[in-house]
């Protein structure tokens, strides 16, 4: 079994697979552990507050989150699956020490040796603060924790042109790129039709662009934000 421990902190359920589900699924490959943990639910950003209670704003929230769990099955990952019923696109209304304090019961009981999350340039409120929450939670102060990587997500990261992704780190996925894109598909609602950025046929132009800085057919590229002992 491989001592790997790949903890995901994700703002919302999709960013996951986005960002990088062909990763997840090369480790899930490789035998390493996998934990996932999403900050909000990813839907009620579309409503009032005040209909956030709704049985039909309630109904999209479960699906979304039951498409979650679906997805990341697809990819390998069947159990420690972990949704947070914040808000979306509120975590702005939460003190950061709540957020970090969260994700800190998730490193103290998983022990990760690797991280992925947000990238603090990204144009969504949620996206930074995940982002700025994992930093506070991991920091420097855990002995197995070796890196932490930032991972764009397609129809948000991108929008920020004057501080474009520039990934450092890249991970091979010609072997899990349709996993990826079956995961994707497993969120109903969520993809559009090409030339939207969130369509399979971008995601598939991306990771066959990050490939190409790579010499691999298709990656999926990440900033490393820290590392140490990285082999």
């Amino acid at each position: 079994m491989n001592s790997q421990r790949i903890l995901v902190v994700a703002a919302h359920p999709d960013d996951e697979v986005l960002g990088c589900g062909g990763t997840i699924g090369r480790f899930v490959a490789e035998g390493c552990a996998i934990r996932v943990v999403f900050m909000a639910e990813g839907v009620t950003a579309r409503f009032h507050q005040s209909r956030f209670s709704d049985s039909d704003v309630q109904a999209l929230v479960k699906r979304r989150n039951d498409n979650a769990i679906r997805a990341l099955k697809l990819l390998g990952v069947d159990e420690d699956v972990y949704v947070s019923l914040n808000n979306c696109c509120r975590l702005d209304q939460m003190p950061q020490i709540e957020l970090a304090k969260a994700i800190e019961k998730h490193i103290a009981d998983f022990r990760p040796t690797h991280i992925f999350t947000h990238a603090n340039s990204d144009l969504n409120q949620d996206h930074r603060l995940t982002n700025q929450a994992v930093l506070v939670a991991a920091r420097p102060l855990h002995s197995d924790l070796k890196a932490i990587y930032a991972f764009e997500v397609l129809s948000s990261t991108e929008w920020n042109t004057l501080k474009p992704f520039a990934p450092t780190a890249f991970f091979d996925i010609t072997s899990t790129i349709d996993k990826k894109c079956e995961a994707l598909a497993a969120y109903e609602g969520e993809m559009r039709p090409a030339p939207h950025p969130r369509s399979e046929e971008v995601v598939r132009a991306l990771a066959r662009y990050r490939g190409t800085q790579v010499g691999a057919n298709y990656a999926e590229g990440f900033i490393l934000i820290r590392g140490c002992n990285l082999k």
